[in-house]
């Protein structure tokens, strides 16, 4: 059985804090048949350094400056060159060595266009605050969530067939869109494998208050009118009422 071979696309700015823990992740896979490629937008910070010093295993570094980061996305993916890929935070990390191991054999034996997982996302101080649980998704497709980007891994070729692959006019939601376009109206198959695959700390673009989960919602809205004409207010509610379920089950679990 031929195991495919997986890019892993990180961008990132000023992230000599985190970016570290992000390489170390990537670097102890077991899978040995993968290409890591970092896309830096012109960080003013010590970022190159860490990813000088702990990306011996880094294929291709490119720092220079981009229009967000669903552009420096898309140039990660221009220069991508694995059957299949999948885009790491650089304040992420996979959950542990056997991810991309996982993700592999999966491909390898489903015949599946994309592979998913579970997210956990953390709190400053390492704190599970959130189980992001996709679960299966249906024949109809995504209808009150979406898949958390760095727990989803894409046929390449797919991901090239989309022009561009992410809409870099969106902030915060050309994932989404993406996976809207991928799953919902292209009916691309997938695999799920129930267990976390990422670690996510909480505090970005998505994820920095009630004022980027507002421009997330609204966004969202747009990416599914865009796709399929209307409903996008029908579609947002359902995924927020299933976000704030999966946070209380977390406080359930951890009560302070």
């Amino acid at each position: 059985m031929k195991m495919p071979q997986i890019s892993i696309i990180t961008v990132s700015y000023n992230s000599a804090a985190t970016i570290a823990n992000t390489l170390r992740s990537v670097k102890r896979q077991n899978h040995g048949n993968y290409e890591h490629i970092v896309i830096d937008g012109a960080s003013k910070d010590d970022t190159l350094a860490v990813v000088q010093r702990e990306g011996q295993h880094v294929a291709r570094i490119v720092s220079e400056p981009d229009k967000g980061i669903y552009d420096a996305m898309n140039k990660g993916l221009a220069l991508a060159t694995g059957d299949l890929v999948g885009f790491l935070n650089s304040d992420d990390a996979y959950a542990d060595e056997a991810v991309l191991s996982d993700v592999a054999r999966c491909f390898a034996e489903g015949h599946v266009d994309y592979v998913y997982g579970d997210i956990q996302m953390l709190n400053e101080a390492g704190e599970v605050v959130r189980h992001w649980q996709t679960g299966d998704i249906q024949a109809e497709g995504l209808w009150n969530t979406q898949i958390p980007h760095p727990a989803l891994f894409v046929r390449r070729s797919l991901l090239n067939s989309l022009n561009p692959a992410f809409d870099p006019s969106y902030r915060i939601s050309a994932d989404l869109k993406q996976q809207l376009i991928l799953i919902n109206k292209l009916g691309s198959r997938g695999a799920y494998i129930k267990r976390p695959l990422t670690l996510m700390s909480i505090g970005g673009a998505s994820t920095g208050g009630l004022r980027s989960y507002a421009a997330g919602w609204k966004e969202s809205a747009r990416a599914y009118n865009e796709v399929f004409g209307s409903g996008g207010w029908w579609y947002t509610n359902k995924k927020v009422a299933s976000k704030l379920s999966g946070i209380r089950k977390i406080r359930q679990f951890n009560p302070q």
